[in-house]
């Protein structure tokens, strides 16, 4: 299945750019760099300074997919396992 703004949440991550635009804690917020891996309630960012952890509830990301089109998604959108979250039924209203 093609990577797309309206599959992207159920959409593996790994290997996304992405940039942090808002989170509810200020030291997130501007960071940038490549998805390494998600967990449950985290995603690992390799950015320019090294490797960080990101709590997925907190922040909304803007994800820059493979033909260059930027998404932006609340990142309570993304809890949840990776595996879990593909099967997962969603509103389309977001």
């Amino acid at each position: 299945m093609k990577l797309t703004p309206q599959n992207i949440v159920r959409h593996e991550l790994v290997g996304l750019s992405t940039h942090i635009v808002e989170s509810k804690d200020p030291n997130h917020v501007c960071k940038k760099g490549v998805i390494l891996s998600e967990s449950k309630e985290m995603i690992q960012i390799s950015t320019e300074r090294g490797t960080i952890s990101v709590p997925k509830g907190i922040c909304v990301f803007d994800m820059t997919l493979p033909d260059d089109t930027v998404v932006r998604i609340d990142g309570g959108l993304l809890r949840g396992r990776p595996e879990d979250r593909m099967k997962k039924r969603l509103n389309r209203s977001w």
